[in-house]
């Protein structure tokens, strides 16, 4: 099939066809549960949301990319507004089938499988780590941009850091071209690359709203939803002491070091209720106060919960929040895994939590859908 004479002019299509190509090089079409899809925005698509003829013919050269050469399927957003364009958060869904087409129109020939460049990649390096190379050669680490061969030579670089005492954070921005985030959740890894490297803990930080009057603790997963209950939205989150920690999950077994966290105050009742807010936060012993976790209503929002009761046995998934949630999931107003870009989510199994594991589980996986916290307005 010949390519569309158009396509060279056509930047924003030609970047939306390399990056499903992307998506298969990093993962063979036969290994996505569901085929890659992106959401229409302003982020991926800038000309089709300034509302005039040249938006209307970007559209256009979508539909015929679905119609006329069936590279694509576009799926339409049923809640869109009247007064919204037909475009407004549409999925645009890759047909696997046309991937051969795709790479004959770009010049994008399949690549060395990505596992086999990585494995060759960490097999030539490993002189160079005075520990064991078996974990990183067991799973590519991937930075856009870049190739096998770059990443683990970011990786010899860190023996030159010796013994500066640097955070995951810091090692990994001056290792891989400054960026910050490469070594999140590997520190494993770096130990067994580099037994001897020593590792700053990153100080974990805590947002808490402390009210004049304190009648529970409410421990929330998102921060627009934080922010919302500050503001009296929802209503049941009066006189709460409210919490948010970005990453709640990952960070939750240093939650209460003194040394691995850094605790931020707010609210009017910050002045009295600090010191026994601090004195009962820093002993691990059991909370005062009812305490409770509210986050999106899906697998890792009860993953959160499974982990944040490790440190918090007192913890219970917070009913209001969760059982107006669940009256839009029963409804059938959730949302598919792959619709959320959530397919990869694991079902944590049990919490410990009677309403987590009794009520809010099983209709997740009676209903196969998903509810953000977010939905929660009034």
């Amino acid at each position: 099939m010949d390519t569309p004479r158009w396509l060279e002019d056509e930047r924003e299509i030609l970047e939306l066809l390399h990056a499903f190509l992307d998506k298969l090089d990093r993962k063979p079409a036969g290994e996505w549960k569901h085929p890659p899809a992106v959401t229409v925005s302003q982020t991926h698509f800038p000309r089709l949301f300034q509302f005039g003829q040249d938006a209307d013919s970007a559209w256009g050269l979508l539909r015929v990319l679905e119609q006329d050469f069936r590279v694509l399927t576009i799926k339409l957003d049923r809640k869109r507004g009247p007064y919204e364009p037909e475009y407004a958060r549409a999925r645009l869904v890759l047909n696997p089938a046309m991937e051969d087409t795709l790479r004959n129109w770009l010049a994008r020939p399949r690549e060395t499988p990505l596992l086999r460049q990585w494995r060759e990649a960490v097999e030539r390096a490993q002189h160079h780590f005075p520990g064991d190379s078996t974990r990183l050669k067991a799973r590519p680490i991937l930075v856009p941009g870049k190739s096998a061969e770059d990443i683990v030579k970011g990786f010899i670089s860190i023996a030159g850091i010796g013994r500066n005492e640097l955070n995951l954070r810091q090692i990994s921005a001056l290792s891989f071209w400054g960026h910050s985030k490469v070594l999140d959740n590997r520190e494993d890894l770096l130990t067994a690359l580099y037994p001897n490297l020593v590792i700053k803990p990153r100080k974990i930080l805590v947002n808490v709203y402390l009210p004049e009057t304190v009648t529970g603790v409410l421990f929330i997963e998102n921060q627009d939803s934080y922010t919302s209950a500050i503001e009296g939205v929802p209503a049941a989150a009066a006189n709460m002491a409210l919490v948010y920690c970005s990453g709640f999950r990952g960070s939750a077994q240093r939650i209460r070091d003194r040394a691995g966290v850094s605790l931020h105050f707010q609210g009017e009742g910050y002045g009295h209720w600090r010191e026994r807010w601090e004195q009962w936060w820093l002993s691990n012993d059991a909370s005062p106060w009812p305490t409770y976790f509210w986050g999106d209503l899906d697998y890792s929002g009860m993953a959160i919960l499974k982990v944040l009761r490790q440190r918090f046995p007192e913890m219970h998934a917070w009913p209001p929040g969760y059982h107006d949630m669940l009256h839009h999931l029963l409804e059938g107003r959730g949302h598919s895994p792959w619709m959320g870009d959530k397919e990869e989510q694991i079902d944590p199994g049990m919490t410990g939590c009677p309403l987590a594991d009794n009520v809010l589980l099983p209709a997740i996986r009676e209903q196969k859908l998903f509810v953000d916290q977010e939905i929660i307005i009034e």
